[in-house]
């Protein structure tokens, strides 16, 4: 299912214009992904959390020349399921 697709099946389901579904989606991605610039977790309960996991600096090697480089760390967006919704996909 693509967004468009995700727009059209919440319109049908609350009876409202796919427009106004579309913006309220937007707005849910918008808040989702400035509370995680923000450094905050999302909490959905019965759907999951979205965080940011921290990879720490490692040393990795150049394939060609055999050099060392350092490879900087950095924040890895992660969602994690919830168990009710793990416990419904399951069933």
């Amino acid at each position: 299912m693509n967004k468009k697709q995700l727009v059209s099946k919440m319109s049908q389901d609350l009876g409202i214009p796919q427009t106004q579904c579309k913006l309220q989606l937007e707005q849910i991605i918008a808040t989702i992904h400035q509370a995680l610039c923000e450094g905050e977790k999302v909490y959905i309960p019965q759907f999951g959390t979205f965080e940011l996991r921290f990879h720490l600096p490692k040393n990795g090697r150049n394939p060609q020349t055999g050099e060392v480089i350092e490879i900087d760390g950095f924040n890895q967006p992660s969602f994690k399921v919830s168990n009710h919704l793990k416990m419904q996909l399951n069933t």
